[in-house]
């Protein structure tokens, strides 16, 4: 995920666990730490939350993170996965801390490789997947363990990185953005054509976040222009620009073809 600090190793000489210890322990120790990551993580829960409190729901999360998601969402039982020990540590030690209504049970965090990770024996009702994707060494595989774990008629909620802003966002000496190891950055058709490949049919496809300003996008989200809009037209506007591309995350709300 994009953090605009300075303090993470950029030299991508460490191991793949190492470089995310080293990142949730400089930039996950609190869950407001930005507010990129701050907004994303609330559109997410958003969309998670439009499926889970229509009913009891079991919730998977891959890359789970320190488990900032877990803290924000209704469920019934949660599982959150991470590659990251430290992660996961920071995850167990938070979930402590927070009151959750009689029906749901305690999250529960473990961490392991993904790849590795033995199919559960009861499958979820709702994967979870918060900008990782671009990350996962085998995306296809990954995807198809993903609809594996999940129920008929379960719910993949996902998003990552729009790569078309992403490199629109001028860099400075105080702004550097960091991506952690990247696998492979994936356009909006090849996420979808690779989540309809895993057996799903996908019923949201959007961007969120309209961000960027070199290009095209330096006169989309020019300030001055969007300030003289007044606030109920730049609000209609932003959801366009959403709806158009232009945000910095694509979001995709699927489900596992029964």
């Amino acid at each position: 995920m994009p953090t605009n600090s300075s303090s993470v190793d950029r030299s991508r000489e460490m191991d793949e666990k190492s470089w995310w210890d080293l990142w949730n322990t400089s930039h996950r120790t609190k869950d407001d730490n930005d507010a990129i990551s701050s907004e994303l993580f609330e559109r997410a829960a958003a969309a998670v939350n439009g499926i889970t409190r229509k009913s009891n729901c079991s919730v998977l999360e891959i890359a789970c993170g320190a488990g900032a998601l877990s803290r924000m969402i209704a469920f019934s039982s949660y599982h959150g996965l991470d590659i990251s020990p430290a992660a996961i540590e920071i995850a167990r030690q938070k979930s402590a801390t927070i009151s959750l209504p009689v029906s749901s049970a305690p999250p529960s965090y473990e961490a392991a490789d993904f790849h590795e990770w033995p199919l559960p024996e009861q499958a979820f009702d709702v994967a979870v997947c918060i900008d990782a994707i671009s990350s996962i060494r085998d995306q296809a595989i990954a995807m198809q363990k993903i609809a594996r774990s999940l129920r008929p008629g379960g719910y993949l909620v996902l998003t990552t990185i729009n790569r078309y802003v992403y490199d629109r966002i001028q860099r400075t000496s105080t702004v550097r953005l960091e991506s952690g190891p990247v696998a492979h950055w994936l356009s909006r058709r090849e996420l979808n054509n690779l989540i309809c490949q895993a057996g799903f049919t996908i019923e949201q496809s959007s961007t969120i976040m309209p961000r960027g300003n070199l290009g095209i996008l330096r006169l989309i989200n020019s300030r001055r222009l969007n300030d003289a809009l007044g606030p109920r037209v730049a609000a209609v506007l932003r959801r366009l620009k959403e709806h158009l591309g232009f945000g910095q995350y694509s979001v995709v709300i699927a489900r596992k073809e029964s």
